[in-house]
C-alpha cells in the first residue's frame, strides 16, 4: 500500500465519523472500490458512522463474497438495520454468504415490522439447554466471539425459555450439575410485536442491560440490549459529534500535508489511481 493509501486509512482508523463525512458524498460503487484496499476491521468501524442507507448500499457495490465476509464482523443489531436496507435481490445473495447459522438467525428477525421489538432483537447467542452441565455450558459460551454474553439464558428441548443466569453465577456454579438447578426460573420478557416506543422507558432498564424476546409459545426469539434501544431512539448509527471543518492531517516525516477530506477526496476521485510501483503495494 503506497503513502496516500496508508494516510487514507490512517484517516478512516482515527476519524471515521469525519471521514464518513466525506466518502458519503461519493457514490456507493466508487467508495466501495477504495474500501475493499482497506482493511477489514477498519471498513467494519466506519461502517457504524454512515447512514445505514449508504451502508448497506456499500454492501450491496461489492462482490457478495466480499460483502458476506464484512457483513459477519459486524455487530448483530447493526446487521439487522442493514439487511433491511437492502433490495430483496441484493438481501438475498447476502444471506447466501453467510454461515448457516448466521443467515438462519437474520431470517428469522427480518419479517418483524420497524418499531417492534422483533425488529431490533438479535440472536439470543448466549443461551443454553437446560440439561447442559455447567461445565460444557460454559465451553459453550467461550465459543461466542461475539455479541451478549453477560446473561445466560436457558431453553427447554422445544426451545422455549424456561430460565437466565447472569455469566459470573454460571461461573461459580459447580461444574457437574445442570444448567436449569442453578438458573432463575422468573424471566421478565418481550414480545416481538410490542413496539419499542413502548418500552424504551420500562423500569425493567434499571435492572436489567438486557431482556429476552419470545414468541406467544414462550419460544426463546432473541435479545434486546440497552445499546439498541439507543440506536432506534437516534434513527441513524451513533456518530462523534464532528466540527465544520476537517481536520489537517499530517504525515509521518513531513512529507504531505494535505486536510484528510482532500486526500480521501483524491484516493475516490482516482479511483485508486494514485497507486504506483508494484500492484501489491
Amino acid at each position: 500500500m503506497n503513502p496516500h493509501h496508508r494516510l487514507g486509512a490512517a484517516y478512516l482508523r482515527g476519524k471515521p465519523a469525519a471521514a464518513a463525512q466525506v466518502l458519503e458524498n461519493f457514490p456507493a460503487d466508487s467508495v466501495a472500490k477504495y474500501l475493499v484496499a482497506v482493511d477489514p476491521e477498519t471498513v467494519e468501524v466506519i461502517l457504524e458512522y454512515f447512514t445505514p442507507a449508504y451502508s448497506a448500499s456499500l454492501l450491496a457495490a461489492l462482490e457478495p463474497a466480499v460483502a458476506g465476509r464484512l457483513f459477519s464482523r459486524l455487530l448483530p443489531d447493526f446487521q439487522v438495520v442493514l439487511l433491511r436496507q437492502l433490495e430483496r435481490g441484493s438481501r438475498e445473495s447476502l444471506l447466501d454468504e453467510l454461515p448457516s447459522d448466521l443467515a438462519t438467525a437474520m431470517r428469522r428477525l427480518l419479517p418483524y415490522p420497524d418499531g417492534t421489538c422483533g425488529a431490533i432483537m438479535e440472536a439470543p447467542l448466549a443461551s443454553v439447554p437446560e440439561a447442559l452441565s455447567v461445565r460444557y455450558a460454559l465451553k459453550r459460551i467461550k465459543r461466542i466471539r461475539r455479541g451478549m454474553k453477560f446473561y445466560v439464558y436457558v431453553a427447554n428441548t422445544q426451545g422455549q425459555l424456561v430460565g437466565v443466569l447472569t455469566l459470573h453465577e454460571l461461573l461459580n456454579a459447580p461444574a457437574a450439575v445442570p444448567v436449569g438447578e442453578v438458573m432463575h426460573r422468573h424471566v421478565t420478557r418481550l414480545s416481538p410485536a410490542e413496539p419499542v416506543q413502548a418500552v424504551l422507558n420500562s423500569p425493567y432498564w434499571q435492572e436489567f442491560h438486557a431482556l429476552p424476546v419470545t414468541d406467544r409459545n414462550n419460544v426463546l426469539l432473541g435479545v434486546i440490549r440497552q445499546k439498541s434501544l439507543r440506536r432506534f431512539q437516534e434513527q441513524s448509527v451513533q456518530a462523534d459529534t464532528v466540527s465544520g471543518s476537517l481536520e489537517n492531517f499530517i504525515a509521518v516525516g513531513g512529507l504531505f500535508a494535505v486536510t484528510a477530506g482532500q486526500l480521501l477526496t483524491l484516493l475516490i476521485t482516482t479511483g485508486g489511481a494514485l497507486r504506483r510501483g508494484d500492484p501489491r503495494d
